[in-house]
């Protein structure tokens, strides 16, 4: 049998002894004597200790990581959505509240001078909303951003698994998104193939 264990040496000092223990026997069979050999491994233990101390302290940072990479992603995810809140509340916005009033005043009479102005603000107002997504085309405005970039993902030929994984959403909310983009193309209820309609749209 060996087994090891530490001892109290001379300065006080914890060490490490292995002892090595064997039964010595007779030619009948008759134990005689036990023999134990012993030998200092204070070194080797203190590495073992340390390795495993050392192994300790990294498996708590690896877990901390995760911890904090976790966090990140939530928080991430987070800000997307709420980026993505404010360019549907902008576009919305520009939609509802701004082109109505511009539409007027282009029918309004105006001069050439302030129609040149009125253009302007128009061109520029459409340059706002194509920085926060590229549209499908002119006339697709009414999809929202999460929908123009679904849109563009299905252009590509990704599946809604790839979808989810893009935009970090579930597999069912990207087959919402297709959904819903294919009512608002008036593609329900048809056969049509989304990914060559928006294709040859394009």
């Amino acid at each position: 049998m060996t087994h090891e264990h530490p001892v109290l040496m001379a300065n006080g000092e914890i060490g490490w002894q292995q002892w090595t223990n064997r039964a010595i026997y007779d030619k009948q069979g008759n134990l005689i004597e036990y023999q134990s050999v012993g030998r200092d491994i204070t070194d080797r233990k203190e590495t073992e200790i340390a390795l495993q101390q050392r192994e300790g302290e990294l498996q708590d940072k690896t877990q901390n990581l995760e911890e904090v990479n976790t966090a990140v992603k939530v928080l991430l995810q987070k800000r997307q959505e709420e980026n993505m809140q404010v360019e549907e509340k902008v576009m919305m916005n520009i939609r509802e509240l701004v082109k109505p009033y511009l539409m007027k005043l282009k029918n309004g009479g105006l001069n050439s001078s302030q129609k040149t102005y009125v253009d302007i603000i128009d061109s520029n107002l459409d340059e706002i909303i194509s920085s926060f997504t590229v549209r499908l085309s002119s006339g697709h405005l009414r999809l929202t951003p999460t929908e123009i970039k679904v849109a563009n993902l299905v252009k590509q030929g990704k599946t809604n698994k790839d979808i989810a994984a893009m935009l970090h959403v579930s597999s069912r909310t990207a087959a919402f998104h297709r959904e819903r983009i294919r009512e608002k193309l008036g593609l329900k209820n048809k056969k049509t193939n989304l990914r060559s309609y928006l294709l040859s749209i394009n």
